[in-house]
């Protein structure tokens, strides 16, 4: 399975530009910090690297390859260690649950906080395993490092200590406290994630008030929302994931037995639930994205992989496990023949992956016009973008050019190039999408002109028109 995907993901990875979230992270290796606005910096740390060799779209997609492998081999070693008595069967059920996640083949081919994340979480909750059980006292040191590297990953990690906490509980393991290793472990874990500290220390705490407002936004929980949610998680996680999921957490929490693999499940919830159920509450007040809860998905795949093999023997469970799985093989074949190939037919400026393409081609000639514009008004011009959202991709393709975003949202773009000034000019790139909208950015400015319209074609017809603007005077 682990060799299948790699090589799918290879004839993929160099196919299709970079997506916005893929820009932003390599944008975070191309300008090295201690850490970011709105995520910890190891995901840049790691692009800083390729970048050392090569700043293509393939080679920006090598660390999720070798990435999502490793999450496999892991998965199936601790989960044959979690659950050595069941079927000798259960690890490679376990891989190919993850395997059939769509956000997990995503992870095998984008680089995002998670894609570090989730094979360190593993890690660390694997040797907190061996610490609890075996009482591997010494194990601690290395713990303490990977809770230390999950937290350079993404700011999700903090539910990895309440996994430790639950896992002394369960484990009754609390005399350890009274040793010296569980400390000098969390003396590691905050040596490791102290550029995070630092560099909020530098900006007044931004990114960690940026996350909490996510926490606490200003509208009232509503049930809608988290239904809304959870149907997005049941598509992109397949439906037996989701589904078996549920119903592994359930019988699990019914079972008041204490022998050594009841405590083992209860551990898996220890790993997994903190994560669901943060962005379950979360997703009440507003809609949370479906890879925002993949460490709790991922970490419960133990769990969900020993349900249906002791359930195996009824035909619905049979039924279901067969339609999830020809669901997930259709949608993962036909996203990376859409992203690989050019066979899709398609109208004119009407090709469903419009997004993706065009964004190099386009930055291009808005840095050639920016230099233009410059020479002709004798002072300084900008790139502009009428929306965050579609920021990172043109700055990425325009680098080292500066790219201002026109709306009045605080971000990482202000860091790097500056906030627009009011009165200022340049060249304004409106995207396929943002046409003849107020995201477009052309009402940000006293006038704009329209210079002329890119278009990226595939089999001579056009999968993608962005605009390009002269616009002048900037109002704010």
């Amino acid at each position: 399975m682990v060799v299948f995907f790699s090589l799918l993901h290879l004839l993929t990875m160099g196919q299709a530009e970079l997506t916005n979230d893929e820009a932003q992270y390599a944008l975070y290796g191309y300008y090295l910090d201690w850490s970011y606005f709105d995520h910890p910096p190891l995901s840049g740390w790691l692009n800083a690297f390729i970048l050392q060799f090569s700043d293509s779209d393939f080679a920006l997609r090598i660390w999720p390859l070798l990435l999502a492998a490793l999450t496999s081999f892991l998965l199936y070693g601790f989960t044959r260690e979690l659950f050595p008595a069941e079927s000798e069967w259960l690890g490679t059920i376990a891989v190919l649950l993850y395997q059939a996640s769509i956000i997990s083949q995503l992870f095998g081919l984008a680089m995002l906080p998670d894609t570090p994340l989730i094979p360190i979480a593993i890690s660390a909750a694997w040797l907190l395993f061996r610490v609890l059980k075996e009482n591997q006292q010494h194990l601690w040191i290395y713990v303490g490092i990977l809770f230390g590297l999950a937290g350079l990953s993404k700011y999700t990690a903090v539910t990895l200590v309440v996994t430790a906490i639950l896992g002394l509980i369960i484990y009754k393991s609390q005399k350890s406290l009274i040793t010296k290793w569980p400390w000098i472990a969390i003396m590691l874990a905050a040596i490791v994630i102290s550029p995070v500290l630092y560099w909020n220390i530098q900006h007044d705490w931004i990114s960690i008030s940026y996350q909490l407002s996510h926490g606490a936004p200003e509208k009232s929980w509503q049930v809608k929302s988290l239904l809304t949610s959870q149907a997005a998680q049941f598509i992109a996680y397949s439906p037996a994931v989701f589904i078996f999921g549920l119903l592994a957490i359930f019988s699990s929490l019914k079972n008041s037995n204490e022998n050594i693999r009841k405590k083992n499940e209860k551990y898996i919830l220890a790993f997994a639930l903190p994560v669901l159920i943060l962005f379950a509450w979360m997703s009440g007040y507003e809609q949370t994205l479906p890879h925002w809860t993949a460490l709790g998905w991922i970490a419960l795949t133990p769990l969900t992989a020993k349900w249906v093999s002791q359930h195996w023997y009824k035909k619905s469970v049979r039924v279901f496990s067969y339609f999830s799985l020809i669901y997930s093989f259709i949608i993962i074949i036909t996203l990376h023949l859409l992203l690989a190939t050019s066979l899709m037919p398609f109208e004119n400026n009407k090709h469903p992956l419009e997004d993706i393409y065009g964004w190099e081609k386009v930055a291009h000639q808005a840095v050639a016009l920016q230099k233009e514009m410059q020479k002709e008004q004798n002072k300084p011009t900008m790139i502009f973008v009428g929306n965050w959202s579609q920021f990172s991709r043109l700055a990425w393709y325009a680098k080292p050019a500066p790219v201002q975003v026109t709306d009045q949202r605080y971000g990482q773009s202000d860091i790097w190039y500056g906030s627009a000034q009011i009165g200022s000019n340049g060249v304004l790139v409106v995207p396929p999408k943002y046409k003849n909208t107020t995201a477009s950015g052309v009402n940000k400015f006293e006038r704009c002109e329209q210079n002329k319209n890119v278009s990226q074609l595939i089999n001579n017809k056009k999968a993608a028109t962005y605009q390009l603007y002269k616009c002048f005077g900037y109002k704010g």
